[in-house]
């Protein structure tokens, strides 16, 4: 099985706005944990928190 290959799509998934914050915010908390290989996930994720909150809620929850 070849895992390298980071075109082929093999999940496709709709987040719930709760599921989208509850793993950013997890992923945040253990963001030095994170394996390599995720990173690109990780920041989709963030850039997704950001164009749906305003900045100062963006603070808010991540405080």
């Amino acid at each position: 099985m070849n895992i390298d290959n980071e075109d082929i799509s093999v999940l496709e998934y709709n987040f719930s706005k709760k599921e989208l914050f509850l793993l950013a915010k997890f992923l945040r908390q253990n963001e030095e944990k994170l394996p390599d290989g995720l990173e690109s996930f990780y920041h989709v994720l963030e850039d997704s928190i950001y164009n749906t909150l305003s900045l100062d809620e963006v603070k808010r929850f991540y405080s």
